[in-house]
């Protein structure tokens, strides 16, 4: 912000104007989002919850706790290790909380007698056998290319990774020629399997399973399955979330992960 705005910073929204149609776009982009989710839920998000528009900026969070010439030292990372813990320390002790506070410690690699002490403890747990490098389920951002932990979230707080089972339906050719199934014909004769691969929460009751609902006004698409060599026939959101999940040993279900090769649109 400071590197775009200057210090102190003018934000674009200072402008009545322009604060007007920002706030009428975040309204139009939280309409829309709406119409896409039919699940009952709250009608703000967090972020306007906190801040009533939608509009937040760093600077403004901090300017309602601190000094306004000390918030530019918090561009750099460890000035927060510095500044809040004493104000924590000051406010418990106001409360009247029994802390001995002879034993506080910061636990990050910032303290290297701490930092010193977790490496110890881990190379040895590694070399006893007891700790393994693995994989976890989590909610992960590909446009920050990283994990998104609940706090990190504008909107989405307490939402946890969901387990999908997909059903394989095979698409048989056609034997009629209707030009309705020109595209599908296509994608047969390509030579790969094709599947109507809809998901469910509950696999153990579709056993027998005979017919796929297809929804009128869905958007779908055909998407090469490079780990089966298979094409699905699925949403571009259920898609690009295969192509974030492992296949089996390590090895994803596409070549690239969060990226995923469509071949055909319905």
């Amino acid at each position: 912000e400071l590197e775009n705005y200057g210090t102190p910073p003018k934000f674009p929204e200072d402008d009545p104007e322009v604060r007007a149609k920002m706030e009428a776009e975040i309204a139009a982009a939280k309409a829309a989002s709406a119409k896409t989710d039919n699940k009952a839920k709250g009608g703000k998000t967090k972020l306007v919850a906190k801040t009533g528009t939608g509009i937040v900026r760093q600077w403004n969070i901090l300017a309602k706790m601190v000094p306004l010439d000390e918030i530019p030292l918090f561009v750099d990372p460890y000035y927060w290790l510095k500044y809040f813990p004493p104000i924590g320390v000051d406010h418990l002790q106001n409360f009247g909380a029994g802390v001995d506070w002879r034993r506080a410690f910061i636990t990050t690699s910032v303290n290297p007698y701490y930092d010193a002490f977790i490496r110890w403890q881990f190379e040895t747990l590694k070399s006893k056998g007891k700790i393994l490098f693995g994989k976890r389920n989590n909610v992960f951002s590909l446009v920050d290319g990283q994990v998104c932990a609940d706090h990190d979230r504008s909107e989405g707080e307490g939402v946890g990774p969901q387990e999908y089972v997909l059903i394989k339906l095979e698409v048989l050719k056609p034997d009629h020629g209707q030009a309705r199934h020109e595209k599908m014909s296509k994608l047969l004769a390509g030579g790969k399997p094709v599947y109507m691969v809809p998901a469910t929460l509950r696999p153990e009751t579709m056993y027998g399973q005979t017919n796929c609902f297809v929804l009128p006004t869905g958007e779908y698409g055909a998407y090469l399955v490079d780990a089966t060599d298979e094409v699905f026939i699925m949403s571009a959101r259920s898609a690009r979330g295969l192509s974030c999940q492992v296949y089996k040993d390590n090895e994803g279900y596409t070549k690239e992960f969060g990226k995923i090769t469509c071949l055909e649109t319905f």
